[in-house]
């Protein structure tokens, strides 16, 4: 070790089961040795299990371990604490507080001193929902997108009965037990008031070879009636073939400056295995990238002038490349600024703040962390200039990233400014949605903090996208089931005390 040398431990995580586990990573940039952790609990009635110690020999840079309390039989309500000290002089420590019943162990929203939120039900029984968002016509209505192709309205509080559009016709067949395809993407036109026209992007079946289907960027008009939309009005803006089922991307969203801004992910499979460099570091083809076009000139649309690669080498609709899976992203209001949720591959998801022309990393980096770098050198790319993510987790606390947006509504003043977002699930077979946020503390820091849940229970969900209604007021999306053979899709409501 040398005397540069940054020796860093985090106690990352504490989650339950039938015991305790505890993931403690090396955050440093040197080898970690001598590792002695410990595992208390405190309170509650905790008849086995109630400690544990122990020592790891080494946690390589990069890396992490898992510590267990393989077994706990009790009742109550304990303060779960994790501690960790390596021999080069680290420490660190978390606390959680559990619910014991009998041998199952919950850990309870919430991280110290986290905002407290109150989450209501608003509607159910939608399949699969993806999307929720607002026409900004002064109606307060909210459209609800199902991934396999319809999209509702809730309107005065209740879900009309009558889709507002139906795509399913036009899509691809959608595995009713896991599928990344699908209606993926709606937005209403910044003038929808007057010229009624709105955006959609979803999967269609393919038309060509080698490849598994199409992403369709669409727009439409509203019908006389308008709580229906005209069907026969599509309109096809953008076709791009998908080599790969998953990594589809699919938000769609209006900038500042009035431009329609779409994102693409990296064309699927693992690790951008599409051709020699991948797609996400390749500026000739859409996929891995952040498009930016104008949709009302040209035809179907024109190419902003100041695209990143307009007049030199690269594709004219880039805004931003280097993305695995950009799934959802969102503008603040206020600032003005891109926040991009990009899914991660086998370790880390991120956030990131997207400027137009930059290249944020993939497959070169995942998060903040190497995956390929070898590409860069191929490439020829400096890694200094390679934009980083405001915030990554690793797979110890969560397994796919769902980006929401930065609060700016009335109701929970405490939240304003606040960039709220989700984890799907921290497990893939049962649901174990999470749901936190990030406040900047100083330029470029950034604390992320999980929301306590007024109700002091987990909301067992997957969660699979945030929306907004017209004041600014934040909801999201959950299903109690992977898939959408079964409607258990619910839309809910966030405020803070």
């Amino acid at each position: 070790m040398t005397s540069s040398s940054n020796p860093r431990i985090q106690v990352e995580a504490i989650s339950g089961g039938s015991g305790i586990s505890v993931a403690i990573r090396n955050i440093g940039d040197t080898n970690l040795t001598n590792i002695n952790w410990t595992i208390s609990c405190d309170g509650g009635l905790v008849l086995i299990g109630k400690n544990a110690q122990g020592t790891i020999p080494i946690i390589y840079r990069e890396k992490s371990e898992i510590v267990k309390i393989p077994f706990v039989l009790g009742f109550g309500k304990p303060l779960i604490t994790a501690t960790a000290h390596s021999s080069e002089g680290s420490s660190d420590t978390l606390s959680k507080e559990a619910r014991i019943r009998l041998i199952r162990v919950t850990i309870i929203p919430g991280s110290n001193d986290a905002l407290v939120a109150t989450t209501s039900l608003i509607a159910r029984g939608f399949q699969s929902p993806t999307i929720l968002t607002n026409a900004g016509d002064g109606s307060n209505r909210l459209f609800v997108a199902e991934q396999t192709g319809k999209i509702f309205i809730i309107k005065n509080g209740t879900k009309l009965q009558t889709p507002f559009l139906d795509l399913s016709s036009k899509m691809v067949k959608i595995s009713a037990l896991y599928d990344e395809r699908g209606l993926l993407g709606l937005v209403f036109h910044l003038d929808y008031e007057t010229n009624g026209r709105f955006f959609v992007y979803y999967s269609a079946p393919k038309t060509g070879t080698g490849i598994d289907h199409e992403a369709i960027i669409a727009e439409y008009n509203v019908s006389a009636n308008p709580d229906i939309a005209d069907p026969e009005s599509e309109q096809i803006i953008f076709r791009v073939d998908e080599p790969e089922m998953n990594h589809n991307g699919g938000q769609l969203a209006f900038g500042p400056d009035g431009f329609l801004y779409i994102g693409l992910g990296d064309g699927g499979g693992a690790g951008d295995q599409h051709g020699t460099i991948g797609n996400g570091q390749n500026i000739s083809v859409p996929l891995g990238k952040i498009l930016r076009i104008d949709i009302d000139t040209g035809n179907p649309y024109a190419i902003p002038s100041d695209n990143p690669f307009v007049g030199i080498d690269g594709l004219d609709e880039i805004y931003a490349y280097g993305f695995r899976n950009p799934y959802k992203f969102s503008f603040d209001k206020t600032s003005g600024e891109l926040f991009v949720a990009d899914v991660g591959q086998d370790t880390w998801e991120e956030v990131d703040i997207v400027e137009k022309g930059g290249n944020y990393g993939w497959r070169i980096q995942e998060g903040n962390h190497p995956y390929d770098p070898a590409l860069a050198e191929l490439l020829g790319i400096n890694l200094s200039t390679l934009k980083l993510p405001i915030y990554d987790y690793s797979h110890n606390v969560g397994h796919s990233i769902i980006g929401g947006y930065v609060y700016r509504g009335t109701q929970s003043p405490s939240l304003v400014g606040n960039y709220v977002f989700a984890d799907w699930s921290e497990s893939y077979t049962t649901p174990g949605g999470k749901l936190y946020y990030l406040n900047q503390t100083h330029p470029d820091q950034w604390n992320c903090s999980e929301f306590s849940l007024k109700s002091g229970k987990p909301l067992h969900r997957f969660i699979q996208g945030f929306g907004v209604d017209e004041n600014g007021e934040i909801y999201f999306l959950t299903t109690r089931m992977i898939g959408s053979f079964i409607r258990t899709g619910e839309v809910w409501h966030l405020q803070v005390e």
